[in-house]
């Protein structure tokens, strides 16, 4: 079932990427996520609602708070900057595939906090992986450093950086799951984000509200994409290996790319379609490998 959940949280994700980069040019990265994260509440309340999932807070000990508090306060703000950054300054087509090494990244924390080893299957993923995304960087038929991307192109490097900080806290997600409920942890976090991201708009003093309203339809349905693709992701990790679960959710970044490619125009290369390649025959093994 956990595969299920995987894939309806990538096709949701995807869905949503050509108009947060269409947003980035009108509004702050921060008002973007506090929005998104306000508006994806209702739909995470009613899965909490049909789920049956409240507990009282009350009786959860320091592996639910804990990590819900660090995850807050110091991923989402984070995050937000990093990810909107990185898709308003590059293609789409160019930094989302970026995002495939999550599952990568994710498979050593996991080996060392969770016991979830890899086997040899999941092991050729990861080569396939990491290469289609080297092959990405290339511009010609010449061998480059691999860091030579990220040193050069600011969204490149927001992005890798990104892809690092939401691998960190998958970690905290699946602590913080296990000593509670998916659904749960979903509303939780999200009421938590919304008042983090609320707090950085006062600090950065940070006021869009005309712009916001010329954008509210766009919003909503971006918001309502991230309720259910959050949901549905933690839904998948309560079920499922952290690192597979990553692996699964991370083909949004392919569609994501092809959106890019076909809604925004962006040029699709030899480079890009060896890569697209490469991943997605990685991404399968990786899931396979499980």
């Amino acid at each position: 079932m956990w595969i299920l959940w995987a894939l309806l949280s990538a096709l949701f994700a995807a869905t949503r990427r050509t108009q947060e980069k269409q947003l980035t040019h009108h509004l702050n990265h921060f008002t973007i996520a506090f929005v998104v994260q306000l508006l994806s509440l209702p739909i995470i309340l009613l899965a909490l609602i049909l789920h049956g999932g409240f507990i009282n807070p009350l009786h959860l000990g320091l592996n639910f708070w804990l990590p819900l508090i660090v995850v807050c306060i110091g991923f989402y703000p984070l995050n937000a900057f990093l990810y909107l950054q990185a898709v308003k300054h590059s293609e789409l087509s160019k930094v989302l595939p970026i995002q495939s090494l999550w599952p990568v990244f994710s498979l050593l924390p996991a080996w060392l906090t969770l016991g979830e080893i890899p086997t040899i299957i999941s092991t050729v993923g990861i080569l396939l992986t990491v290469l289609g995304v080297y092959v990405l960087g290339m511009k010609s038929n010449v061998l480059y450093h691999p860091l030579q991307p990220f040193r050069e192109e600011q969204g490149s490097r927001y992005m890798l950086f990104a892809v690092m900080l939401v691998t960190l806290a998958g970690v905290l997600d699946k602590v913080a799951i296990n000593a509670s409920n998916a659904v749960y942890y979903s509303f939780t976090s999200t009421v938590g984000a919304v008042v983090a991201l609320f707090v950085t708009l006062c600090i950065y003093k940070i006021n869009e509200f005309t712009e916001l309203k010329n954008n509210v339809k766009n919003l909503g349905v971006i918001g309502t994409l991230q309720g259910s693709s959050y949901t549905t992701y933690l839904l998948a990790l309560s079920a499922g290996p952290i690192a597979y679960v990553a692996a699964i959710r991370s083909s949004n970044v392919l569609l994501g790319s092809l959106l890019g490619i076909v809604v925004l125009k962006e040029k699709l290369t030899a480079y890009k379609i060896v890569s697209f390649t490469l991943i997605l025959v990685g991404g399968t093994l990786l899931a396979l490998g499980s």
